[in-house]
């Protein structure tokens, strides 16, 4: 073999070897304008819509419970005050000494006047009991849901930060491919020129090569697509920090162990579904008390200005004193007919919590499928990462006996060149095959409603 093809052969190698498919190389130290996954969730806690919203309706819920304790259990009070600018009596005529004498008299009202009303429900069918539960339950929920919603964040944000760490490496893997086939290249058409290689090993090249490049542009998309959702997961329009972390190795067999007994009642999400569904269930109970009568105990005091009527003259003069009045009694409502209105609502609020109920026992039915899914999954995925491990440690030796057998002329550069190839393949399925490990993992440990990670 001529000296130059050994000078050539020999950068290339050392080329590869710099490459470092495999996982060897390790990230920056955090500094300003990186981004580590810490800083990732904080950020994402603070700027998230999604669980902005689950805090909001946990503060929503909570008035709920003030409104029903105030509509249902409290006393209403109510000032009111009327003062006339002009006015003009109206006449009544009144029989002082016989029927059919009959006097006319100027009604007597005063002009200002203010008034103080009360009244508190005695009996309104337990509607105030029924609404109170259900704003009991409809909070409780709510406070699970924001939980809920926070971890879900959390596992979110995680496993898009480490889809973007999955898809920075293979990005890379894919330009050292793209560098590789290039220098392969090269010695390829050396070799044509000075008749050790033929036109067929030129043209295999190039169709590897000009492969390599597309899947060189699909790289670069998906980490700035991958990028791009952790952004939208952290609740930003954008960021373009670089990213410090490395993907993490996970045990199974120690995922496995710390998993608890397959018991979803105490999962968040469900137990949620299971107070709105109650919640519901009252509230169409609300509904139904339309059947009973409503009691009440009403008052009223009022303050007027005393106004001095003259019988002589059918006059009235405003004394510009202030009198006092009030009462205190029962009040008593039923609807008998309401053209049906009560009824209909009654019967969609009962609906509703059929719809309630159906929802969570489409959950509770789903929560154990999903469980099983995703443990069979991440099982799966550790499996297949440990046997990546193994063609990674294969695909490093068959490339390095290539490169001896293309030494000692037993072998070609073709050879060498499916070798490293095998390397590469084998090294992006690794990371590949380490993300979807994680993803198993994260949906695995929503399925059960907490962390069980266990991550070297």
């Amino acid at each position: 073999m001529s000296e130059r093809n050994w000078l050539i052969l020999s950068i290339l190698l050392s080329g590869t070897a710099a490459g470092g498919w495999a996982q060897t190389g390790s990230p920056a130290a955090p500094s300003a304008g990186v981004l580590t996954l810490e800083e990732a969730q904080r950020e994402a806690v603070e700027h998230s819509p999604l669980y902005h919203q689950a805090q909001a309706a946990e503060r929503e819920a909570s008035w709920s419970q003030v409104e029903a304790i105030s509509q249902g259990f409290l006393p209403h009070v109510s000032l009111s005050g009327k003062y006339f600018l002009s006015q003009t009596y109206a006449e009544e005529m009144v029989a002082f000494e016989s029927p059919t004498a009959l006097t006319p008299f100027q009604e007597n009202f005063p002009i200002a006047s203010f008034g103080l009303d009360a009244d508190f429900d005695l009996f309104d069918g337990f509607r105030n009991v029924d609404s109170l539960n259900a704003a009991n339950e409809s909070h409780e929920a709510a406070s699970l849901l924001s939980g809920w919603s926070l971890f879900q964040l959390q596992e979110q944000v995680r496993l898009k930060f480490h889809q973007a760490l999955a898809a920075r490496e293979l990005s890379d893997m894919a330009d050292q491919n793209v560098k590789t086939l290039e220098d392969h290249l090269r010695i390829v058409n050396d070799q044509l020129e000075n008749g050790q290689a033929t036109r067929y090993d030129v043209l295999r090249v190039e169709v590897q090569l000009s492969e390599a490049k597309s899947d060189q542009i699909s790289a670069h998309d998906n980490v700035v697509l991958a990028r791009e959702a952790l952004a939208q997961a952290m609740g930003l329009s954008s960021d373009d920090r670089a990213l410090s972390g490395e993907l993490p190795v996970l045990d199974a067999e120690a995922i496995l162990s710390a998993l608890p007994a397959a018991d979803f009642r105490e999962r968040p999400d469900l137990k949620a579904k299971e107070l709105q569904a109650l919640a519901a269930e009252d509230r169409s109970a609300a509904a139904g008390s339309f059947w009973f009568p409503k009691i009440s105990l009403i008052g009223e005091y009022q303050w007027y200005d005393s106004q001095d009527y003259f019988l002589a003259s059918n006059t009235i003069s405003n004394t510009g004193d202030f009198n006092t009045s009030y009462f205190i009694g029962a009040a008593a409502t039923w609807d008998i007919l309401d053209g049906g209105l009560s009824l209909a609502k009654a019967n969609e609020s009962a609906e509703r919590a059929k719809q309630a109920q159906d929802d969570f026992e489409v959950l509770k039915i789903r929560a154990p499928y999903d469980y099983d899914f995703w443990k069979r999954r991440l099982v799966f995925q550790v499996a297949l990462y440990q046997a990546k491990l193994t063609d990674v440690d294969k695909a490093k030796e068959s490339a390095r006996l290539a490169t001896l057998g293309f030494k000692a002329g037993t072998r070609t550069t073709t050879d060498v060149l499916d070798a490293e190839l095998d390397e590469f393949r084998a090294a992006a399925g690794l990371v590949q095959a380490q993300v979807d490990a994680l993803e198993a993992l994260i949906n695995l440990e929503l399925s059960v409603g907490r962390r069980i990670s266990h991550e070297q």
